[in-house]
């Protein structure tokens, strides 16, 4: 199991690297403001970052190897998780696909309340529908207005 975590951090370590290599090729600022390559060079730098401590946490680790059934009831601890991990990724998917139709802030809004309950089940559908068009007017007042980045409109102009 731990050669496992070694090769799968590694993966993730390599991935950031390339990814940061090409986002820093497709340029990072221009006179407008932050590049195409500076949003995919921060997503980079989080997944390098994420595989490194992932790494570093394998090769520091001692002991015994965990069986198959330890690792199966510390990574799904509840029943329904492999479900919601499955809902998670579906729901992403389609957010991505709906938005050169829909828009990015029309998708987002959309999305997140169904991320959100997909996350945490008892949470209200109010109150999920809000936090989701708050986000979504959020991120389209940062990325949109203030820091002036072409985000994909909808058939509602935003």
């Amino acid at each position: 199991m731990r050669g496992l975590d070694i090769g799968v951090s590694l993966f993730w370590v390599l991935f950031g690297l390339a990814l940061g290599q090409q986002s820093v090729a497709l340029g990072l600022s221009g006179p407008g403001g932050p590049g195409s390559g500076m949003f995919p060079l921060l997503a980079a730098l989080l997944i390098f970052a994420g595989g490194a401590g992932s790494l570093v946490q394998s090769l520091l680790r001692r002991g015994a190897a965990l069986s198959d059934d330890t690792v199966e009831a510390r990574f799904w601890p509840e029943p329904g998780s492999a479900m919601r991990v499955g809902l998670l990724v579906f729901v992403m998917a389609a957010m991505i696909f709906a938005v050169p139709y829909a828009g990015f802030a029309l998708s987002g809004a959309v999305g997140m309340p169904l991320l959100l309950r997909t996350i945490a089940p008892n949470f209200s559908w109010w109150l999920a529908a809000l936090v989701g068009i708050v986000a979504a007017a959020c991120v389209h007042l940062l990325f949109a207005v203030l820091l002036g980045t072409p985000l994909p409109r909808g058939p509602l102009g935003f």
